[in-house]
C-alpha cells in the first residue's frame, strides 16, 4: 500500500514526494519499481549484488547509483547515466552530493536529506518536480524513483535512482548542449 504524499515549493507547481508508491505511470520508472520488487525477498531490501546492469541495460542512461557514506552524512555518486548527465550539464560520478551540487547550497542539503530518508525507511520513494530555471539555465520537469539496496544485509547503503525527463524539452529551451565533459553554450 502506498505511503504518505508530501508537497512543497510553489503551491501551483509543487514538488511532490510519494513514499513507497504502489505504481508509477512512466514506463522506465515502472520497469525499475517492478525490477526492485522482484529482487526484494520477503519484503526485505534487495542486496546491491542483485542489481545487475545487464538486466536493465536498455535503461541504464536514466540510472544513478549512489553509495551512502558513514552515518548517512553524505552520499557519493558511483555511476551517473548519460541522460542524467545531459540534464545536469555534467557528470557527478565519484563526487559526493555536496561536491556535485556545491553551487546550489540548500538544494544539496535537501538531496542529502532525501537520500537519508530513503535509507532509513528502506522503501522506494518517488519525487516529481516541475520545470525550473537555475542560474539562468532551464531544467524541465522530472520524475524520479529512489530504490534502496544493501551491501551487508543489515542497513541500506546503496541507492539506485531512476531519473526521467522529457529530453526534447531540453533541446527546445536550453541554449546549452552536453558534450560529454562540459556544457557548451551554443547561443
Amino acid at each position: 500500500m502506498a505511503g504518505p504524499i508530501q508537497t512543497f515549493g510553489d503551491r501551483d507547481r509543487p514538488t511532490v514526494i510519494y513514499e513507497d508508491p504502489d505504481e508509477v505511470s512512466d514506463p522506465v520508472l515502472a520497469f525499475f519499481l517492478s525490477y526492485w520488487r522482484s529482487k526484494a525477498r520477503d519484503g526485505d531490501v534487495p542486496w546491491a549484488a542483485d542489481f545487475i546492469p545487464q538486466e536493465v541495460r536498455s535503461n541504464l542512461r536514466w540510472v544513478v547509483v549512489i553509495d551512502a557514506l558513514p552515518a548517512y552524512a553524505d552520499f557519493r555518486y558511483r555511476v551517473v547515466g548519460s541522460s542524467v548527465c545531459e540534464y545536469f550539464l555534467g557528470d557527478g560520478t565519484g563526487k559526493t552530493v555536496r561536491e556535485a551540487f556545491a553551487s546550489l547550497g540548500q538544494r544539496a542539503e535537501g538531496l542529502v536529506d532525501l537520500y537519508r530518508r530513503v535509507c532509513l525507511s528502506g522503501r522506494p520513494l518517488r519525487l516529481t518536480s516541475p520545470a525550473t530555471i537555475v542560474n539562468d539555465i532551464f531544467f524541465p520537469d522530472y520524475d524520479s524513483l529512489y530504490l534502496p539496496y544493501t551491501t551487508d544485509g543489515q542497513k541500506v547503503d546503496r541507492l539506485v535512482n531512476a531519473f526521467v525527463f522529457n529530453r526534447s524539452a531540453i533541446r527546445e529551451k536550453r541554449p546549452y548542449r552536453f558534450t560529454g565533459w562540459e556544457a557548451v553554450n551554443v547561443a
